[in-house]
């Protein structure tokens, strides 16, 4: 499947859905309470040997996060928060501002305050309450001088914004993004969105609706300012080179089977989705993404942790290994009792997806099943973790420029490099 050495899966066959086997524990209380317990347990055990443990625990995204995000479109959501985690870069010379020139110089000019950029346009009557709303969201936390919002008017409807805002009185800046160069910067594009700066000019949150916004800006105004603590700038692609010519057509040949899944190796991958994590979030960010789907009920699942730990520890700082279940935290528990596993097991992040989203969308029928990614989030191997071989990641990894152009263990750069897709731009070539 890798490549012509790749060896033959000689360990059990995979588990269908089907062989899940053990009554589901009804005693509710008991069990939170034993999974409160895991959790704890799992943390520091996880946090001293995974990777990247020494991550800021503030860029975290933790669960409360999720119900501030307003409901967008997955291409408007992957694009929002492509930036997520990395310093926002300076707006293009090319807007042009309400009041003539720009409340600020640059980004380093803005660290220590909070910035907030709205995307909004007149062009359409929900895109001319967008001013309104923001400032009765910021009413409170925008009181203060320490907070800056930006309306960015879409290169949709601009033709009308400027006599809208000199009739309606607009509360804050106004910038016209004309050729659409600044909503590209923060992935906005029809959908109106939204996007926090913190005071160390990261961009922390995307895309949330008005009463998540207030309280994204009330949360990262309580953080004092931390100058040792800067984010990294977006990753510029690599410039091709005689060098890396090669090297980029080196990913393991598709060939062959990929077992109980639709075959996805040379195309995007689903949006990388987990219920809850068992573990500390790992950074993925400029590494490859090695995804395990599993369940404690699998025998061969179990029988392949330990070459999963081997490649976790073997690449850690260039891969990513994540195990996937299933299960509800009550199954999973009791499936850790009856295995006699224990977080000490793991060598690598655990999570838990009991709606099985990713693994629907990999249409896996049959595991353990193991998807590689690389960084710019296509897949480039899949199928029983025996196969996966450390030649094979380690061809992967050199083949990555997104792994090979930045230091081991940097933690910088993501699928993307930081970069949402330039929408805007490329329908003005149209």
């Amino acid at each position: 499947m890798g490549s012509d050495e790749t060896p033959l899966v000689t360990g059990s066959p995979p588990c269908s859905d089907f062989e899940r086997n053990g009554s589901h524990m009804r005693t509710l209380t008991r069990n939170r309470l034993l999974f409160a317990c895991l959790f704890l347990a799992m943390a520091p055990a996880i946090v001293e040997t995974g990777p990247d443990a020494s991550a800021s625990q503030r860029r975290e995204d933790d669960q409360e996060s999720r119900r501030w995000k307003d409901r967008l479109a997955p291409a408007d959501r992957d694009a929002a928060e492509a930036g997520v985690g990395f310093a926002m870069p300076e707006l293009p010379a090319d807007l042009t501002w309400l009041k003539g020139r720009a409340p600020f110089k640059s980004m380093e000019e803005l660290q220590g305050r909070v910035l907030v950029i709205q995307s909004w346009t007149a062009g359409t009557s929900q895109g001319r309450t967008i001013p309104r709303k923001v400032e009765k969201a910021l009413r409170e936390t925008g009181k203060s001088g320490d907070v800056m919002v930006i309306l960015l008017h879409t290169p949709e409807g601009i033709e009308k914004a400027r006599a809208f805002c000199e009739r309606v009185k607009t509360p804050f800046p106004v910038a016209f993004d004309a050729s659409g160069a600044a909503c590209d910067l923060i992935g906005a594009y029809r959908r109106p969105i939204n996007v926090v700066i913190d005071r160390e000019g990261e961009v922390r949150y995307a895309g949330l609706t008005d009463k998540g916004l207030r309280t994204a800006v009330a949360k990262v105004v309580a953080e004092p300012f931390n100058d040792q603590d800067l984010p990294p700038a977006r990753i510029s692609p690599p410039e091709p080179s005689e060098e890396t010519s090669e090297i980029a057509t080196t990913y393991p040949p598709i060939k062959g089977g990929v077992g109980s899944a639709t075959d996805l190796r040379g195309k995007k991958a689903p949006t990388f989705f987990v219920d809850r994590w068992l573990s500390p979030e790992p950074d993925a960010r400029g590494k490859v993404a090695i995804v395990d789907f599993w369940a404690t009920w699998c025998g061969p699942c179990v029988k392949a942790i330990p070459h999963m730990n081997d490649l976790a520890d073997t690449f850690r700082g260039k891969v990513e290994c994540v195990g996937i279940s299933d299960e509800s935290p009550d199954r999973f528990l009791k499936g850790l009792r009856q295995r006699e596993l224990d977080p000490s097991t793991f060598r690598y992040s655990l999570a838990l997806d009991p709606e099985g989203q990713m693994k629907s969308a990999f249409n896996i029928r049959g595991i353990p099943h193991v998807a590689v990614m690389s960084t710019d989030w296509i897949v480039r191997w899949q199928g029983h973790p025996a196969n996966l071989t450390a030649a094979i990641v380690q061809q992967i990894i050199d083949a990555d420029p997104g792994v090979n152009s930045k230091p081991e263990d940097s933690g910088e750069g993501d699928a993307s490099g930081g970069h949402p897709p330039s929408r805007w731009t490329v329908a003005s070539k149209r």
